[in-house]
């Protein structure tokens, strides 16, 4: 015990404290949850993480025991005070009002409040190579640990078998049962990933190569120019908006031909940028069947966003791309456009994938995401391309990562002209032949040859519905719904133009690519694409507008979206038309009259969400404000009078807010006050009155200063004062009669000049010689739903003579 002790008294707080922290191994980490020896033999198994679709593949048997998984993870989750601390600081970063407000993290900075302790790291680490696993990494924001091992040795580690099984004529190997971990992990790991290599799916879709010529054709394709001028995107270009200065992270899982990129670059008239490439372990090399919707991405991000950077990340499995570009924050926004249906994914994983889109979020990380080519039944995606599925069996399903409240889901549409004139039979200046906005309806063009080929949307069945999910037409049905935005997809009409040059029948790459003449092949055909993988990559290259116009970027969009639609209903288009229903087959859940499926309507709906954007209006609208003028532009006010100038306010991009006034005036401008009464709304003038209070000087000469209170007379003519002051008192001794009147007038003629005609209302020395000084004036509005305070200035120059 302490007693009196001065020693014990003064450090046994010390003691005490470092009690109470030796749970944490650094200071301001969290607590550890690892309290167990990893090796004593105790397990539990983790729920959920095993791919539901292998048991409809054939399974031809366990994988060969050398062969090498590339990269195996464990991914840890929150504890519930995490998660609700995450929940609020997502929240605080998108409320206008809060000090949080766009306040984003780096990735060490979210792993010291939102990751694992180092300590308990260390812990798993240290079993990880106790077991003979190699290439283990700790990722930056302390929420996985990564790996690579043979199959042999990730069964022996996780207790679980490895088969082969057979898809599309391809061998694929995944776990058959969920693994089993040490109990003393129980609670913290999200999912063990890398135990399977079945990848989502892309959402692109590729139609036979058209003829160019649309003289014969009378056909029309999407080239950046005309992109460009449908969504209102080059009054953008014109205002030098076109993403300078901001990074796209395009998520892959095939390596990609830098020659491609550059031949669809010149083709389109833009300056030839090469993206980025980051490869995230093993690489995974050329994959034919993927290749052509990550040169889809590169190309199509970079065309809206001409001055971005594109960042690409390569690996074996698009969503470790997509979570390595979080965690090491590479780009300020993230296309991705490949996905699954909900009830294909594994609880574990889609759980650990949605906290890495919120740590996304988080770090000012935009995610955005295709929903899907299915229609309504996103689980009756077909594989195989020469096997179009033509009735749903498996009831309404959404996609994900589309469906994730942290993801922006993207669906799409079609032209839909009618009988008005909306293309130009050549091309312009722009690189595009479209001559304005085209009506559009939902995208569907399934059929008994296409099979289902509409876009994705419906009502979640992992995620509630997120408080921001409001407005006209928004389901009352609790649930989140995809999708957010559309875009133009169809690849029939209009597809999208690419340059894609795959391998050769035996494999072998190509060197050069396939657009030799524009965008023309060798044979005068087109690579031409649609799907919603089309709406990801460009509305992210629509982000990146946003973002360079702002300033910052802007984590998740969705509350904003769906605030503008309220607020600023000309950044949408409203698409009315049209659904993505397709045929079910007869018992399916909800088939009740052959076809399975939404309908478009006024307001949001689940087919396209709250419609397609004016790019122009968007990003206008995105960042609210105004603009101060004042009039006149110079100013002269006189001693002992005002003047008055007209401060207008201007509102720009939907700005609706109530502005008040302040204003200085400079330490040059003495004896001179202003004021700026009122408050303008929206847009409107007010009154600045410039004060001179400086009195109007008198007498034959106009003083050049005035003595200050307590102050004192320039050296050389309080030198001469006091001389001839001397002297005018010798006079008045020697004749005190006759010369006192004529003595003391020269003194107080003396004075005068010296101390400026008498009083002087000045606080400080003043020169009466013109003097000019800059006042300016403030504007600042209230906060509103959308934006923080705004502070706006303008100065104006005024001369006192």
């Amino acid at each position: 015990m302490c007693n009196s002790n001065l020693l014990c008294r003064r450090f046994f707080p010390t003691f005490v404290a470092a009690w109470l922290l030796a749970g944490s191994a650094v200071a301001g980490a969290p607590p550890n949850r690892i309290r167990e020896d990893l090796e004593n033999g105790r397990t539990f198994q983790l729920q959920g993480n095993t791919r539901p679709r292998i048991a409809s593949l054939p399974d031809t048997g366990a994988m060969a025991g050398q062969e090498t998984l590339p990269h195996i993870a464990i991914d840890f989750k929150m504890s519930d005070a995490q998660q609700a601390e995450l929940a609020k600081l997502l929240a605080e970063q998108q409320d206008p009002s809060s000090p949080q407000y766009q306040n984003w993290l780096t990735p060490e900075q979210y792993g010291e409040r939102f990751g694992m302790n180092p300590s308990d790291l260390k812990k798993v680490q240290h079993w990880l190579e106790n077991l003979g696993f190699r290439d283990i990494q700790v990722s930056r924001s302390r929420n996985s640990i990564s790996m690579s091992g043979t199959a042999s040795l990730a069964q022996y580690a996780f207790q679980t078998a490895i088969h082969r099984f057979e898809l599309n004529g391809t061998s694929h190997y995944a776990n058959t049962s969920d693994p089993i971990l040490p109990a003393a992990m129980r609670g913290t790991v999200a999912s063990v990933r890398g135990l399977s290599d079945l990848h989502p799916k892309p959402h692109a879709r590729a139609v036979a190569r058209p003829r160019f010529t649309s003289s014969i054709s009378n056909n029309h394709f999407m080239a950046p120019g005309d992109f460009a001028t449908i969504y209102d995107v080059q009054t953008l270009y014109t205002n030098g908006i076109d993403g300078t200065g901001r990074k796209i992270a395009i998520a892959g899982q095939t390596d990609i031909q830098i020659f491609d990129i550059e031949a669809f670059q010149t083709a389109a008239g833009l300056t030839v940028k090469d993206p980025t490439v980051i490869v995230d372990g093993a690489d995974p090399g050329l994959q034919k069947d993927d290749l052509s919707e990550a040169e889809l991405d590169v190309e199509w991000a970079g065309a809206v966003a001409r001055g971005a950077t594109i960042v690409y990340v390569n690996s074996s499995d698009v969503f470790n791309s997509a979570i390595y570009a979080i965690n090491n924050k590479v780009a300020d926004a993230l296309s991705l456009t490949y996905g699954v249906c909900e009830a294909q994914v594994g609880t574990s994983e889609i759980n650990t994938l949605n906290a890495v889109f919120q740590q996304a979020n988080a770090e000012g990380m935009t995610i955005v995401a295709a929903s899907g080519d299915s229609g309504a039944a996103d689980c009756d995606s077909s594989t195989d391309p020469n096997k179009p599925i033509t009735s749903a069996t498996q009831g309404l399903a959404v996609d994900f990562p589309a469906s994730s409240p942290y993801v922006t889901g993207m669906g799409g549409t079609a032209f839909n002209e009618g009988t008005g004139s909306y293309w130009n039979p050549t091309n312009n200046a722009n690189g595009g032949s479209a001559i304005s906005y085209i009506p559009e309806q939902a995208w569907n063009d399934t059929s008994s040859t296409e099979g289902l080929s509409a876009t994705g949307g419906g009502a979640s069945i992992t995620f509630t519905k997120p408080s921001w999910q409001t407005g006209p037409g928004v389901p009352a049905d609790g649930q989140r719904d995809v999708p957010d935005v559309s875009l133009a997809v169809s690849p029939a009409h209009d597809g999208y133009l690419i340059c894609s040059t795959p391998p050769s029948s035996t494999g072998v790459p190509a060197t050069t690519s396939s657009c030799v003449n524009g965008f023309r092949n060798s044979d005068q055909t087109l690579n031409v694409i649609g799907g919603t993988s089309v709406a990801a990559p460009t509305f992210a290259g629509i982000v990146a507008l946003i973002d360079q116009r702002t300033g910052i970027s802007q984590g998740n969009i969705n509350p904003r979206l769906y605030a503008l639609a309220a607020l600023v209903p000309e950044a949408f288009h409203d698409i009315t038309t049209g659904t993505n229903q397709v045929p079910c087959t007869a018992g399916t859940t909800g088939c009740a009259t052959g076809t399975i499926g939404y309908s478009a309507a006024v307001g949001y709906d689940q087919v396209t969400g709250l419609g397609t954007v004016d790019a122009n209006n968007l990003v206008d609208s995105w960042a609210p404000s105004f603009t101060l003028a004042v009039s006149p532009s110079t100013l002269t006010v006189a001693d002992a009078s005002s003047g008055a100038a007209t401060v207008t306010v201007s509102p720009a991009g939907g700005f609706t807010g109530i502005v008040s006034f302040s204003c200085a005036v400079p330490s040059t401008l003495t004896n001179t006050t202003c004021s700026i009464p009122g408050t303008v709304t929206s847009s409107g003038s007010t009154t600045l009155t410039i004060t001179n209070a400086t009195a109007v000087s008198s007498g034959i000469f106009k003083p050049r200063w005035s003595v200050p209170t307590g102050g004192t007379l320039p050296l050389s003519l309080a030198g001469f004062v006091l001389l001839v002051s001397a002297g005018a008192l010798t006079a008045i001794k020697r004749s005190p009669r006759v010369r006192f009147a004529s003595a003391a007038a020269v003194v107080s003629a003396l004075l005068t000049v010296a101390c400026g005609g008498g009083s002087s209302p000045n606080s400080s020395a003043t020169q009466t010689a013109s003097v000019t000084g800059t006042v300016t004036i403030t504007a600042v509005s209230a906060p509103t739903a959308l934006t923080g305070s705004i502070t706006e200035t303008v100065t104006l120059p005024v001369t006192e003579p």
